[in-house]
């Protein structure tokens, strides 16, 4: 039979068994959930990544110079100026 002051330190003893059970179980479900956040936001910011390249591949495209001159003559009907049609302003 167990005296006072030995089944105090086993209960003790199985308390902090119990409660260091439970504190793994927690923040091994935390860890997870934290990671599972990650690979989300990673996912996002790749996505996000490929976009903002589509995104630059059609800025580049709208503002070449040979789209902007073939605009600027189909439907502006401008053309590049002959020698003698340049002008040369002084200030």
């Amino acid at each position: 039979m167990l005296v006072g002051a030995e089944f105090y330190r086993l209960t003790l003893l199985w308390l902090a068994v119990v409660l260091s059970a439970v504190a793994v179980a927690y923040y091994s479900h935390s860890c997870r959930q934290t990671y599972g956040q990650l690979t989300a936001m990673e996912r996002e910011a790749n996505r996000l990544q490929v976009e903002y390249g589509r995104y630059l591949l059609e800025q580049s495209a709208w503002g070449s110079l040979q789209r902007v001159e073939s605009m600027a003559m189909d439907r502006l009907g401008m053309h590049i100026p002959k020698a003698n049609e340049i002008v040369m302003v002084k200030q």
